[in-house]
C-alpha cells in the first residue's frame, strides 16, 4: 500500500476470526536472512504493528475468548536498543547473569563476506548502547560466521547456544545458555525438540504473560520484530478486527551477494 510518505510501506486487513479459530504464537517481522531468497527481495518490512477491534463493547474474554495473548520481556533494557540495531534486526536474547546483569538484545548481521557463511550474531559494545553508527567497532560478535540454512531455519536455543556460540572463544562470558531466540525457527525438529525436552512452556525464560481482551474500539501497537504474540481461540462469537502494518526500508542486498544471484 501507497502513502504520501512513499510507497510499498504500509499493509492493512480486515479480519475475521469465527467459533474456534486461533493463531499460533509468532512475530510479525524477521531478518531477511530468515525468510531465504525472497527476505532481500522487497525494498521494505514490517516495523510496526497495530490493529483495532471492532467488536461489540459488550465483548467478555471469559465467556467468548479471543484474546490477544503477547510475551513481553519481564524488563526491558532501557538503555539498549531493541528490535533494530542500524540495518540489522534483532533475532535473540542474552539473558542477565550475575557477573552481567543486563539483558542484551542481539542482533544478526547478515552482510558478511567469507567462505563460512555471511552470517553472525553480535551485541552491542556494553557502554555504546545508545551509539547506532552502525560500526563494526561498535559490535561484541558472538559468533564466527555462519550460513543461515540450516541453522536459522532448523536450529533450536541449545544449537545457537553450544555449537555457533559456544564455539566462539573470545567471549568466555558470554557463552553457555545465556542465548534465546525472540521466537524459535518453526520446524519439524524445533517441534520435536521441544516435545520432547519441554524447552518451550507457555512463555519462555524471561517472559510474562499480557492478554488483550478484544472490546471494540481498542488499539493496539507493538514492535512487530520483538514481540511474540498468538490470538486465543474464540469461544462463541465472531471477532472482527483492522489490522495493519507500518513499513521501514530494508537494507540492500550486498553487492557481493547480488553478482552470486546473477
Amino acid at each position: 500500500m501507497d502513502t504520501p510518505d512513499g510507497p510499498n510501506n504500509h499493509e492493512i486487513s480486515y479480519t475475521r476470526f469465527g467459533p474456534g479459530a486461533y493463531l499460533k504464537r509468532h512475530n510479525d517481522e524477521h531478518h531477511e536472512e530468515c525468510k531465504g531468497v525472497r527476505g532481500w527481495s522487497t525494498p521494505t518490512r514490517r516495523s510496526l504493528s497495530w490493529l483495532v477491534y471492532l467488536n461489540e463493547p459488550d465483548w467478555d474474554a471469559g465467556r467468548d475468548g479471543g484474546c490477544l495473548r503477547t510475551f513481553p520481556r519481564v524488563s526491558q533494557p532501557p538503555t539498549h536498543k531493541v528490535g533494530a540495531r542500524s540495518a540489522d534486526l534483532q533475532i535473540g536474547w542474552l539473558t542477565p547473569t550475575a557477573k552481567d546483569p543486563v539483558e542484551r538484545p542481539v542482533f544478526l548481521d547478515g552482510r558478511r563476506e567469507g567462505t563460512s557463511g555471511n552470517c553472525a550474531l553480535y551485541i552491542d559494545h556494553p557502554g555504546n548502547a545508545n551509539d547506532d553508527k552502525g560500526s563494526n567497532d561498535d559490535r561484541l560478535y558472538l559468533t564466527n560466521n555462519f550460513l543461515a540454512d540450516p541453522y536459522l531455519f532448523l536450529a533450536t536455543d541449545w544449537v545457537m547456544q553450544h555449537v555457533l556460540i559456544g564455539g566462539h572463544s573470545f567471549h568466555p562470558e558470554l557463552l553457555g545458555s545465556r542465548f534465546h531466540y525472540v521466537e524459535p525457527p518453526k520446524s519439524l525438529l524445533t517441534e520435536y525438540w521441544d516435545k520432547t525436552f519441554q524447552q518451550r512452556p507457555n512463555n519462555k525464560d524471561g517472559e510474562r504473560l499480557v492478554d488483550i481482551p478484544p472490546t471494540g474500539g481498542t488499539l493496539v501497537m507493538f514492535d512487530s520484530v520483538t514481540l511474540p504474540h498468538e490470538v486465543m481461540a474464540t469461544l462463541t462469537r465472531e471477532r472482527w478486527a483492522a489490522s495493519g502494518w507500518f513499513h521501514e526500508p530494508q537494507q540492500e542486498l550486498p553487492s557481493w551477494k547480488e553478482k552470486k544471484w546473477i
